[in-house]
């Protein structure tokens, strides 16, 4: 089962209630949920602000089925190349 969070895939039971837009609030949300999150730079360069990135898709791998706080999540991000 997949759930949208702010414009990204979410794999598990329930999802972390992002809400916010640009990679970096989406990550804050997540972080302020309790979640350990880490990023996998899928395109783009990785020295682009986080605000101009996109979160494609949150993945939690916890074989927990419903993911609690403390949990890891994986957030692959997108970002543009050159604008800086």
């Amino acid at each position: 089962m997949a759930f949208a969070v702010a414009g990204a895939a979410f794999a598990g039971a329930a999802p972390p209630l992002a809400r916010a837009h640009g990679a970096d609030a989406v990550i804050n949300d997540l972080q302020a949920e309790g979640y350990i999150v880490h990023i996998n730079w899928s395109n783009g360069v990785n020295t682009q602000h986080l605000s101009d990135c996109t979160v494609v898709r949150v993945n939690n791998p916890s074989s927990n089925p419903e993911p609690t706080p403390g949990d890891t999540v994986y957030v692959d991000v997108t970002c543009p190349n050159n604008l800086y």
